[in-house]
């Protein structure tokens, strides 16, 4: 019963086929680059200056997507598919950040 269950599940995370912030950010060097499907909520817009970027949240984190089509409505329920990219930003200081530039809505 128990090796049915660990298969049940294994089996359940592979067909959404989605990838969690979460394991973007534990290993961006794998992912930087790389295509990836993502699905979560919308939260606010990045900045009013940069009307083309939101923060999707998926419960494992957040992640900044940068697109090139409309802004989805806040708290909406959005799946993307995009490319993983790093970007440098200035704040207090200068960091290193991930973002995912988006190619195409898929809700």
């Amino acid at each position: 019963m128990a090796l049915a269950l660990s298969a049940a599940i294994a089996l359940a995370g592979c067909t959404t086929g989605y990838t969690r912030v979460r394991e973007i950010k534990a290993a961006p060097e794998s992912f930087i680059g790389k295509e990836v499907r993502l699905q979560g909520t919308v939260g606010k817009a990045v900045d009013p200056a940069r009307p083309d970027a939101y923060v999707l949240r998926d419960g494992s984190g957040e992640i900044m997507v940068v697109t090139r089509g409309e802004l989805p409505a806040q708290d909406s329920e959005v799946a993307l598919r995009g490319f993983v990219r790093s970007v440098v930003t200035r704040g207090a200081g200068w960091s290193v950040d991930l973002r995912v530039e988006e190619t195409e809505r898929l809700r």
